[in-house]
């Protein structure tokens, strides 16, 4: 009896995992948008936490959200860990069952522990998983994953030393081509902005950033004398004077389909040195100050952007408001310098990781 040949026209679908921040959801969504771009008929699911902000823009992104229930390991020894191996067995069985029950061709995660078991469940099953790893120091979650992946990407050069040569590839990291559809015209139409006066756009990454936030709380009146300012909280971090500042001050908790022309109006970026943010701001060759998170990923990820020249660094614990909003005046009036800035940041990744992943990953199901 001859062997039965595979179909290579029926309808892949890849299961995504991951959430409980915005950080590991972006790649993954630029993916599905590269993707989507190939085959309108792709299947997607999204596995993700029941309460963190991946399910409103996975949603927004019309890919099906399911929930999956895993608790943190806690980072010091506690009482605790007594119970994770059981409830890590029991987490595995439900991932098990996810998978049987989804059928998927191929797991895809950028890290966060919602993955962990499902790649693990992948593996027990023989379904290909690729895992990404943006920031340059590897996440616990992917070196944990690490074994049971068939392909890795590193979004940085450095990062290849720390996965297996055999199955890991430095790519950049994933960004959406929508992201690069801005619009200055949109812009000041969506967010009223003035445009007689410059323009900066405050990020503090997926989660957003309390500190950012506190700062601006205490400038935000003075800086508005000078530019425009759209400010993106995160998710139940909005002040309630920062919606006091006046018509130039546009604070917002999340932007989705508007962050593009975001990006597009703002002259400079006040941000942290997350890897969403970072490669949004590679698309867009912008100029940027960025106060890295401390004694985070973030660092090791500012240490790569100070070397090449690509932004204006500062700490956050030697950087008070009153400095922070002088340099952002500084830079405002500083045209020669940004345009060198936003030059060399347009140069520290790959920009065709999106597409290059989906070339990869459709070998991978065949």
């Amino acid at each position: 009896m001859p062997e039965k040949q595979p179909n290579f026209n029926r309808t892949k679908k890849i299961l995504f995992a991951g959430g409980g921040t915005l950080g590991p959801v972006t790649p993954l969504l630029a993916v599905a948008e590269a993707w989507r771009k190939r085959d309108a008929l792709v299947d997607m699911v999204w596995v993700g936490t029941p309460h963190g902000p991946e399910q409103e823009v996975v949603n927004k992104a019309g890919i099906r959200f399911l929930t999956l229930l895993v608790a943190r390991v806690p980072r010091y020894p506690t009482w605790e860990w007594i119970w994770l191996p059981f409830r890590f067995l029991f987490v595995l069985f439900q991932s098990v069952q996810l998978l049987r029950r989804e059928r998927p061709d191929v797991i895809g995660s950028a890290g966060g522990y919602t993955a962990v078991p499902i790649v693990m469940a992948g593996w027990l099953l023989r379904i290909p998983a690729w895992i990404h790893q943006q920031d340059v120091p590897p996440a616990l979650t992917n070196r944990i994953m690490a074994p049971f992946a068939r392909w890795i990407t590193v979004a940085w050069k450095i990062s290849l030393k720390d996965f297996s040569s055999s199955k890991t590839c430095w790519i950049g990291n994933p960004v959406r081509s929508s992201i690069r559809e801005g619009s200055k015209e949109k812009a000041r139409m969506f967010f009223d902005l003035d445009a007689a006066y410059p323009t900066i756009l405050v990020l503090g990454g997926g989660g957003g950033s309390a500190w950012l936030n506190e700062k601006m709380s205490e400038i935000g009146s003075s800086l508005v004398t000078h530019t425009n300012v759209i400010h993106i909280t995160g998710k139940g971090k909005m002040r309630v004077n920062l919606q006091t500042f006046g018509k130039r001050y546009v604070a917002r908790e999340l932007l989705t389909n508007e962050m593009p022309h975001a990006l597009a109006m703002a002259d400079v970026v006040v941000c942290r040195a997350g890897m969403g943010t970072i490669s949004e701001l590679v698309a867009w060759k912008k100029t940027a100050i960025m106060i890295p998170l401390p004694h985070s990923p973030q660092e090791a990820n500012m240490e790569q952007i100070y070397a090449s020249h690509a932004a204006i660094l500062l700490s956050q614990e030697q950087t008070t408001a009153d400095r922070l909003q002088e340099k952002i005046i500084w830079l405002l009036g500083q045209k020669k310098e940004r345009e060198q800035l936003g030059e060399q940041m347009g140069n520290i990744l790959p920009v065709d990781a999106a597409d290059r992943i989906v070339d990869q990953l459709i070998q991978l199901t065949e």
